[in-house]
């Protein structure tokens, strides 16, 4: 495959800005809010009169595969994988580590003070108890490979559904108790199927039919929803945060929905020729998927009639630029969300 040209790309992100989400203002209207985040999240209105916050777990969950797949009825599927080069585990810990202190510092200047007082209480322990065995890798075929990174390396916390620990420790502190938890995707992969007929003189049987698919992609960054319906915990991008009388400021973000940096961080985008180091450590059926694709079994098999794959070459510092600026922009909408839902 050719590399994409960056006028294609700079063209993409400025679409990609639209359709995902508004252009961030120096202020975010409330029908902008509402158009980001799900409804019917917040209760009690937690930082109505706080002025100190506790962030317990902000994970970032970064994509170093990304999947897609499209059917057309009647003239078959697509499948694609890209893969994320060129960024190791201290760069996604480094990020990480620097998103807490952004969203620490914005959260101070909305009159928030973070304090880490919730790490004496029994009920964090109890969240350290129950947390022990969350999965900091993530995989399935639908969507791609993901890992975890707390910020400055703390434990992977994930809130209960219902009250818990985390709605205890809140009444206790008297003030909002939050968990972070963003998914950061780095390509958006478009793909397209058409079936042309050439139909035959004498009768149907010799008819000629000739199916085509492609697939086209975008390396960009976005912070993004869910990427499995059913999952309600480490998948998905949220801010969780507990407060006094069982209240509680929840914003998640909508499907369809997300935060699109339009800075560029690709080196080089080519067409995968074998699968990468870094994935076969993988198991289960993500694998097995990946394998079949680059033998060509999945269009042997029938299983589609067009299979691509992609390695996207980040230059780590452009990366590191993309990601923070679309978890910048992220931090604008969290703060106007917690504005307009705690009045």
């Amino acid at each position: 495959m050719k590399n994409l040209s960056l006028n294609k790309l700079a063209a993409y992100c400025l679409t990609a800005s639209l359709c995902l989400t508004t252009n961030v203002f120096a202020q975010i209207s409330e029908k902008q809010v509402d158009k980001m985040f799900a409804p019917k999240g917040t209760y009690r209105s937690p930082f109505k009169k706080a002025s100190e916050v506790a962030l317990t777990s902000v994970n970032l969950r970064f994509k170093v595969a990304t999947s897609e797949k499209s059917v057309k009825r009647d003239a078959g599927s697509a499948i694609s994988w890209a893969f994320l080069e060129g960024v190791d585990d201290a760069l996604f810990q480094e990020i990480a580590d620097e998103y807490y202190q952004r969203l620490a510092a914005k959260l101070k200047s909305k009159g928030f003070n973070v304090s880490d007082k919730y790490k004496e209480s029994k009920h964090y322990a109890t969240l350290l108890e129950k947390n022990g065995n969350n999965e900091r890798q993530t995989y399935k075929k639908s969507w791609g490979i993901a890992n975890v990174y707390t910020a400055n390396k703390g434990p992977y916390i994930e809130f209960p559904i219902m009250a818990g620990a985390h709605s205890r420790l809140a009444n206790e502190l008297k003030y909002p108790v939050g968990q972070v938890f963003l998914t950061i995707d780095f390509a958006y992969i478009a793909q397209s199927i058409s079936k042309d007929t050439e139909y035959g003189f004498l009768s149907s049987s010799s008819n000629t039919v000739t199916t085509k698919t492609k697939a086209t992609i975008y390396p960009v960054i976005t912070v993004e929803a869910v990427t499995e319906g059913a999952v309600m915990r480490g998948d998905g991008s949220y801010a969780l945060f507990a407060g006094d009388n069982y209240g509680f400021c929840n914003a998640i973000i909508k499907n369809g929905q997300g935060v699109v940096s339009q800075a560029q961080y690709a080196e080089k985008i080519e067409s995968a020729k074998g699968m990468p180091e870094s994935m076969k450590k993988f198991k289960s059926d993500v694998v097995g998927d990946m394998a079949a694709i680059f033998s060509g079994g999945l269009v042997g098999n029938g299983r589609a009639t067009g299979e691509f794959t992609f390695n996207v070459k980040a230059n780590p510092e452009k990366y590191k630029a993309a990601v923070l600026d679309a978890l910048e922009k992220y931090n604008d909408y969290l703060m106007a969300y917690i504005t307009y839902n705690n009045n």
